[in-house]
């Protein structure tokens, strides 16, 4: 493993915090922790996507700086742990900003970082394209744009890219990559996948993964993940039975062949009797076969409530019956949102509801693969319900597990409008203790930006943070590195 120095490095920002009694902004200079990883001036970010490998730290954004306003994607890289950072590069290769590229996603293995995003370059019409770039110098230098679906003319939408990549030094050289996204060439939107090595030699012709008839029903916002030795799982919203079902396909050989059949997940209610949303996937490598674990948020209860289905036989067999793990009444209150890491039968789920008035952060665990779970956690110390505490994110390394989340809490003495900051929290034995306090994650004057959409991820010693805020006025990327052993 590798260990990273941890590191402060400190600026001095002035900031705009509230009005004397002429009315007049009264700037508070601070010092802060917090770097801004992007230079895009007075244009907004979005987008942002994270990715740890050793001492190497990259992110990928879109933001519109270009002539026109519209939107290319950009890209940044530390080489020190994110203590510093290069000046950033425009991957999607078209300086004009007359073309819209945004959405992206990365992956990462040592000094190879691979990128996709949309781009409708092709299109005179606005449709979307799935472009794919890819560096092996820790993005010194990066290949040329290569549009990775079979569409030149840009006659069909393909949409919401998610990449993964897998490397085991000890047993290849190889670096697989897994591409999934969804487009509508047949009408509605399908899933769809490729694979690559090394950034080559992609698949003749991309597989379509939802199994009915293509084009026949709203098949999207798909989710990956991999094992690291052949399994690739990809999840996604299915309305083929009239609501919003969650659907699974999988393969146990880098994503050449698929089952025949996929399947329906969010089982123990009448497919299409609900809507799922905000499903998310992982898997349990150290299990064997790899065990496969997904969740989401359906309403089936009436207001919203956190499901999980699982799979002990790699993505084989599911549950007849998904699990519920918001432990309140059935649709008393709405959860919203679930985040899930998973390790040696570990399963931790996170989200956010509103049992308490004002949504709060809970967890809940599992230590025998789902078989039976713990006492439901409240992660935001403050009073229950106080303040609306939203979006959490988890990222586990080893028995470390971190969450992260945007939360509304005001200072004491506070007036006026504000806004929300990042906070966290850390547990040492993957999730049943969590710190006695959270700690708060950006350092300019608490309330007075927004601070959301975090990224997170837990390598070693460190706690890596990515996320979009508003503190100079325009949506930026600012990034903060923590210890993970707090």
């Amino acid at each position: 493993m590798n260990r990273l120095h941890h590191c402060i490095l400190a600026i001095f920002i002035p900031f705009t915090l509230s009005c004397d009694s002429l009315g007049e902004p009264e700037v508070i200079p601070y010092t802060t922790q917090d770097i801004q990883v992007d230079s895009s001036g007075e244009a907004d970010v979005g987008g942002p996507r994270l990715c740890v490998s050793g001492p190497n730290v990259y992110t990928v954004w879109h933001d519109d700086r270009r002539s026109g306003g519209r939107n290319q994607v950009f890209f940044n890289a530390s080489r020190a742990g994110g203590t510093s950072w290069l000046v950033e590069q425009q991957l999607s290769a078209d300086s004009s900003g007359q073309t819209v590229a945004e959405a992206p996603d990365i992956a990462c293995a040592g000094d190879s970082v691979y990128v996709v995003w949309e781009d409708d370059r092709d299109s005179d019409i606005g449709h979307k394209s799935i472009y794919f770039a890819y560096s092996a110098d820790g993005g010194d230098t990066w290949s040329e744009n290569q549009r990775i679906t079979d569409d030149p003319d840009g006659d069909f939408d393909a949409l919401g890219p998610r990449i993964a990549v897998d490397y085991d030094p000890a047993s290849s050289p190889d670096q697989e990559l897994s591409i999934v996204w969804y487009d509508d060439r047949h009408g509605a939107y399908d899933i769809y996948f490729t694979r690559s090595t090394n950034g080559y030699n992609f698949l003749p012709e991309e597989l379509r993964l939802d199994t009915d008839t293509p084009g026949s029903a709203y098949s999207a916002h798909p989710r990956l993940a991999t094992d690291g030795r052949g399994g690739v799982f990809v999840v996604w919203e299915d309305s083929r039975s009239g609501g919003n079902d969650v659907y699974v396909n999988r393969s146990m050989d880098h994503g050449n062949s698929w089952l025949a059949s996929d399947a329906r997940i969010d089982t123990g209610d009448a497919g299409g009797n609900s809507d799922a949303f905000g499903i998310e996937i992982a898997v349990d490598s150290t299990a064997s076969p790899t065990a496969v674990y997904a969740v989401w948020h359906d309403d089936r209860n009436g207001g919203r409530d956190i499901y999980l289905n699982s799979s002990a036989d790699g993505g084989l067999t599911w549950l007849s019956d998904a699990q519920r793990i918001d432990n309140d009444g059935e649709g008393v209150s709405d959860s919203f949102y679930p985040s899930i890491v998973v390790r040696d039968r570990r399963v931790l789920v996170a989200w956010h509801d509103d049992r308490d008035i004002g949504f709060d952060i809970w967890s809940r665990g599992s230590e025998n693969g789902g078989d039976t779970w713990g006492s439901e956690v409240r992660l935001d110390g403050d009073v229950a319900g106080s303040a609306h505490s939203i979006g959490v994110r988890l990222a586990r390394d080893g028995n470390r597990v971190a969450a992260v989340w945007s939360d509304h809490r005001t200072a004491a003495g506070t007036v006026g409008e504000t806004h929300p900051d990042l906070y966290y929290s850390l547990s040492q034995d993957e999730g049943y203790i969590w710190s006695d306090e959270e700690l708060r994650i950006d350092d300019d004057p608490q309330n007075t930006a927004i601070s959301d959409q975090p990224q997170v991820v837990v390598a070693g010693p460190s706690l890596y943070v990515l996320w979009i805020d508003y503190r100079s006025g325009n949506s930026d990327l600012w990034f903060r590195r923590l210890s993970s052993s707090e």
